[in-house]
Parts: structure tokens; sequence; C-alpha cells
């Protein structure tokens, strides 16, 4: 990611930074359901050229401003499994399901996975703007955090295993319909979770 302390001038002497681009960016995407680079150069009263050197790729600024949304998703599912007094494996499905069903009814984003498939499919899923990756990484500390308060014994398979097989049963859900024309069966992939976290 780009230095947060890095500034650059742009139109009319305005100094910008990447955090305020990227808010800037959230606030375009929620809006709209999208990210036109043109537009927002446009909110920030910048030229084309600054905002790239401040922001490095359209990819790596949209791939942030999907990671905020979802982290932020993440943070209240796991908030509300812990007002619910779930433990070991019903609390990670349980903040599974709250995070798949946000996720699906989050109306930016349907608007977005309809309107540009092939550009969704690049930022969810490609390195450059590291959406699956950090995902990834989210539901690692999930389950290290169960299996140290020991409300999990052990795992059929590692801990990045797991939380990759999490991620992807996931993204095959609230994605299915922009991936394979297939409608989400969230009863499937709630039990496809729990073999993961069950089988021997």
């Amino acid at each position: 990611m780009v230095d947060v302390r890095e500034q650059h001038t742009g139109a009319r002497g305005r100094v910008i930074t990447y955090p305020v681009a990227l808010r800037a960016a959230r606030r375009r995407f929620l809006a709209s359901g999208g990210l036109a680079m043109e537009q927002l150069t446009e909110d920030l009263w910048v030229s084309r050229a600054t905002l790239y050197r401040v922001v490095g790729s359209r990819d790596r600024l949209l791939g942030d401003v999907l990671w905020q949304l979802a982290a932020r998703t993440l943070d209240l599912a796991r908030a509300a499994a812990d007002g619910a007094g779930l433990r070991g494996v019903e609390r990670l499905l349980d903040v599974a399901r709250r995070f798949d069903d946000e996720v699906g009814e989050f109306e930016p984003l349907q608007k977005y996975l309809a309107v540009d498939p092939g550009d969704a499919t690049r930022i969810l899923f490609g390195a450059t703007a590291g959406v699956h990756v950090r995902n990834v990484e989210a539901w690692v500390a999930l389950l290290r955090r169960e299996l140290d308060a020991g409300e999990i014994d052990s795992l059929p398979f590692s801990v990045p295993e797991t939380a990759f097989a999490f991620v992807r049963i996931g993204e095959s859900i609230v994605y299915g319909s922009m991936l394979a024309g297939i409608q989400p069966d969230r009863r499937l992939g709630e039990d496809l979770r729990r073999t993961v976290l069950l089988s021997r």
C-alpha cells in the first residue's frame, strides 16, 4: 500500500494523502456501486496523474475499499455472535452466517457485481487487490481465538487451510450467482463449514 504519510499536491495546490483518497473512494462506491476514477478525480479536485501517484492503481484502491467494508461487516458479525453467548464451532458458524447474509444484501456490492462481474471477479479474488487474502487472514485470527480459548480442541486441517476453506465456501455462496449463475444456498454453506470444522 502507498505510504499513508506520502502527500501529493493536486489541482489548485490541494494536498491529498492515501487515506483521503480512500475515504473518497469509499463514499463513491457506496453512492454508485462502483469506482470510476474520473469521477474520483472530480470528487477530490485533483488531476488523474496526481490521483494515481497517490493510490498506485485502481485495483488496489478498490480492493482496500471493499476490504474495509468487509472487515467492518465481519467485526459486527463477531460482536453479534459474542453478544449471543455463542462459543466454539457454533460461534464460528454464526459469524459466517451473519457475514454472508449482510454481504448478500449489501446493495452497493450487489449492484457492482451485476453491472461489472468481470471487474468484480478480478478485484475480489485477484492478488493485486488482496481482498480474498485479507479475508483468509481474518478467519485465521477467528479460528485461533477459539483454539486459544479452548473452545475448540483441534481442527481436522491446519488453521490456514480451514480459514481458506471457510472463505472459499462463503465466496461460492455469496457470489454464486455471479460466478456460476446459481442461487446462493446458505444452508449448504453452513453444512460444508461444519464439516470442515468437525470432520476427522
